[in-house]
């Protein structure tokens, strides 16, 4: 199977899952949502989903508790784990990772597992600038999307701690072709 028809089939995954769940229309209820990373990217080769909720104001942290009940109850236990992330002493926040509020939901999908990492974002941080690229507003020519593909097969393959925002970084701004050049 080519990557491109890999990628589009984790994407039509990731796509009857959140149809089946009502997640998206739970964390409409909160804000708007947005997708990004690999799946806004049409560039998936697992199954991690990167969404962002914003509203004008902003997040509580009793808020998130009740928006993490509201995916609990409406759901249908379709998530195995639910967790928040309330102690980012990780030095990417406020660079790779936004400043707000983050729930973590994991499950399993074909015997994969599968997570979705969600932001909850005030507009003002949305619109910030962290200086990193946002695949999901790169209108990605097949060639691209075929070689960032190949890039995170090689990533896959060797087990190598890499970030898909550098993947990502290296094939659009560097022009590199050969995952052996950034690896």
């Amino acid at each position: 199977m080519s990557l491109i028809a890999t990628g589009d089939k984790y994407l039509d995954i990731a796509d009857k899952f959140l149809q089946r769940s009502q997640l998206v229309p739970v964390l409409q209820k909160y804000g708007q949502v947005e997708f990004k990373g690999a799946y806004a990217g049409r560039v998936m080769l697992d199954g991690d989903v990167d969404i962002e909720v914003i509203n004008d104001q902003g997040f509580s942290q009793d808020r998130i508790f009740v928006i993490l009940k509201d995916i609990h109850d409406t759901c249908h236990g379709e998530f195995r784990s639910m967790f928040i992330k309330a102690d980012w002493d990780d030095p990417r926040l406020g660079k790779q990772f936004p400043y707000g509020k983050y729930l973590g939901l994991k499950t399993q999908i074909n015997k994969e597992r599968w997570k979705f990492d969600i932001w909850f974002l005030s507009r003002t941080e949305a619109n910030r600038n962290r200086g990193k690229l946002d695949i999901s507003r790169v209108a990605l020519t097949p060639e691209q999307r075929e070689t960032i593909l190949k890039f995170k097969q090689y990533r896959k393959d060797h087990n190598l701690e890499i970030s898909g925002q550098e993947i990502y970084q290296a094939v659009l701004e560097k022009d590199l072709i050969d995952p052996r050049e950034l690896f």
